[in-house]
């Protein structure tokens, strides 16, 4: 995290997506490997701007569903106000699913804001 301790919170949407490598992880059972792979959120420069923070450091993502601490990566691409993270236990410990809503579970416009922090990344056992 960068030197200034003003920690900014900001509104994020985030967009699931899959990740092969994640899957072929979890699938040989390589714990550490997945965790890696899908505690992450890919994020606009601006948004890392906003949030004071540089490519690798963690922030805290939450919405009424729960909380998780994922590491914050580069990614020119992506628009400001969203993130992209790979469909897993930690983007689904924020997914709605509400069936008079929408037939399906909500992976692709989940409603979050994020901050700075210096905590430890979500173990997968707490998100289980």
């Amino acid at each position: 995290m960068n030197s200034s301790n003003e920690r900014q919170e900001i509104s994020l949407i985030i967009v699931t997506h899959r990740d092969i490598f994640q899957w072929v992880n979890q699938i040989k059972g390589l714990k550490e490997q997945y965790q890696e792979r899908s505690a992450v959120a890919w994020l606009s420069p601006d948004d890392m701007k906003t949030l004071n923070i540089e490519d690798g450091d963690k922030i805290k993502i939450r919405n009424a569903l729960g909380t998780i601490v994922v590491q914050a990566k580069l990614y020119s691409s992506c628009p400001r106000g969203f993130a992209f993270m790979p469909v897993g236990h930690y983007s689904s410990r924020l997914v709605e699913y509400d069936p008079g809503k929408a037939r399906l579970p909500g992976f692709k416009r989940i409603e979050v804001s994020a901050e700075a922090t210096e905590e430890e990344i979500t173990p997968i056992p707490e998100l289980q």
